[in-house]
């Protein structure tokens, strides 16, 4: 430890006068790489849940609605920006139900409600999508149905 300490003010000096592009490298090499995703429970005006069959995933199961965070968009931008591209359909993002972290993905579930447009799936990604009674959810991911259980207990006021 006495070594690492007597050479730090040394690598500190150095990384210091490194231009930014190299230290920007040597950052983006030696560091972890986290990929965002935001997927959220949408209901309608009936409270009911929208729920996909995605094509990518596995389709026997249901999910939420969802995608990857890109460049710049916050949380709330990308899951109204994939609901968009994925259903035609307006949302409202009002609230984060939750999160979880894996080994490189950092998930955040959200709360919205469908707030215009007409239910149009994009067959490239979705296979089918459907309003489901919370009570009355479909085969899904253990997970993905505590977050649909939790979301629908903050909507009614349940849970804060």
């Amino acid at each position: 430890m006495g070594q690492l300490s007597r050479m730090a003010p040394l690598a500190a000096g150095i990384w210091r006068r490194a231009p930014q592009w190299l230290r920007g490298t040597v950052t983006w090499m030696i560091a972890g790489k986290v990929i965002v995703g935001v997927s959220g429970v949408l209901l309608n005006g009936e409270g009911q849940v929208l729920l996909l069959r995605h094509r990518f995933h596995n389709g026997m199961i249901w999910g939420l609605p969802g995608g990857w965070l890109s460049p710049g968009e916050t949380i709330y931008e990308c899951w109204r920006r994939e609901v968009k591209e994925e259903l035609s359909l307006e949302t409202s993002a009002e609230t984060i139900v939750c999160h979880r972290a894996t080994r490189r993905v950092l998930e955040f579930y959200l709360l919205g409600r469908i707030s215009g447009g007409q239910l149009k799936i994009d067959p490239v990604e979705i296979l089918d999508a459907r309003f489901f009674e919370a009570d009355e959810l479909p085969p899904m991911e253990p997970f993905c149905r505590k977050v649909v259980q939790q979301a629908v207990l903050r909507d009614r006021g349940w849970v804060e």
